[in-house]
C-alpha cells in the first residue's frame, strides 16, 4: 500500500527552499521531494534523478501550489501543480508516478483530446474514486463545465464524460433542454446521455397529454403500442428537434423510448 505520510529528518540542501513544499513516499521506502531554487522548481525523484518541473502559466502574482493525490487510480500518489488563472479558473500540470521506473513523468494529453473537451487544459482537478475518473472543471460565463477522464492499461487518458451545450434554441419549441452530459467509450462513441439543469442535476419532464405513444426512434413510423399518460414523470436523455428520448421507470423496469413533443402538446391544448 502506498504511503502519503510526511517524511521527517530530511536535510535542507544549500540554496534550495524546502519549507512548505511536499516530501512524500510514492511507494514504501522510496522518497520524492519538491525543491525550489530561485523561481524554479525541481523534483528529487525516487530513482535519484532530479527533474525540472514545468509550472503552468497563470496569475503572475501567485506562487504555484502542489497537491499530492492518486490522480490515475493506480494506488500511488501523484504530483499536481496548480496555478490560478483569472478570477475563478486554474491550470494544472500533472506528474504521474511510474512505479516500474521509480520516477514521475508529466502527463501529456493525447493530440486532439482536449479539443473535444470543454476545458482546453486541466483545471480544478477532482479525482472520483467511485467512477475511477479524473474530473476537470472550468468556468465560462455563468456556468461551470466539466470533463472526466479515465486511464487505460498503459496509463493513457481518454475522455469518459463531457458536457455538451445545444445552441440551436428554437423559440417556438414547447420545451428546450440545453445541456447534456455525454458518456463515451474508449473509442469516443457516445454510449449514454442525459439532460442536466444549472446545478448539474438530471432534468425531468412530465407528460402533459392524456395518452402519449412511445416510439423506437425519432420518427412517426416507429410508433409502438405502448404509451404514457398525463402526469407520468420521465428523465430526459436526449433531444432532437421536437423529439425527446426519455427514460420511464415502468413496473417492468426502466424503459427508454422517444416521444413526440408535437403530439404531446397538441393533445394538451384546450
Amino acid at each position: 500500500m502506498s504511503s502519503y505520510r510526511t517524511l521527517v529528518g530530511l536535510l535542507l540542501l544549500p540554496s534550495l527552499a524546502l519549507a512548505d513544499l511536499p516530501h512524500f513516499e510514492p511507494e514504501p521506502g522510496r522518497h520524492a521531494q519538491v525543491q525550489q531554487q530561485g523561481e524554479r522548481y525541481f523534483l528529487q525523484q525516487p530513482d535519484g534523478s532530479r527533474l525540472a518541473l514545468s509550472i503552468p502559466e497563470g496569475n503572475d502574482a501567485e506562487a504555484p501550489s502542489f497537491n499530492i493525490e492518486d490522480y490515475n487510480f493506480d494506488g500511488h500518489p501523484d504530483l499536481a501543480i496548480r496555478v490560478p488563472v483569472g478570477m475563478v479558473n486554474s491550470a494544472y500540470h500533472l506528474y504521474l508516478y511510474r512505479p516500474a521506473q521509480h520516477r514521475f513523468e508529466r502527463l501529456q494529453m493525447p493530440p486532439g483530446l482536449t479539443e473535444r473537451a470543454n476545458c482546453s487544459e486541466l483545471s480544478e482537478l477532482q479525482p472520483n474514486t467511485e467512477e475511477r475518473a479524473l474530473y476537470s472543471h472550468c468556468r465560462s460565463g455563468p456556468r461551470w463545465y466539466y470533463d472526466a477522464y479515465r486511464f487505460d492499461d498503459s496509463g493513457t487518458p481518454w475522455l469518459y464524460k463531457t458536457l455538451q451545450v445545444r445552441h440551436d434554441y428554437d423559440p417556438d419549441a414547447p420545451v428546450f433542454f440545453a445541456v447534456f452530459e455525454k458518456t463515451l467509450d474508449p473509442q469516443g462513441e457516445i454510449i449514454a446521455s442525459r439532460a442536466l439543469d444549472d446545478d448539474d442535476q438530471p432534468q425531468r419532464w412530465t407528460v402533459p397529454a392524456s395518452r402519449l405513444y412511445l416510439h423506437v426512434s425519432p420518427d412517426q413510423a416507429s410508433r409502438s403500442k405502448a404509451y404514457l399518460i398525463e402526469g407520468d414523470v420521465c428523465e430526459v436523455l436526449d433531444q432532437q428537434g421536437n423529439w425527446l428520448l426519455i427514460r420511464y421507470a415502468s413496473r417492468k423496469g426502466p424503459l427508454e423510448r422517444w416521444v413526440s413533443l408535437d403530439q404531446a402538446y397538441a393533445q394538451a391544448q384546450p
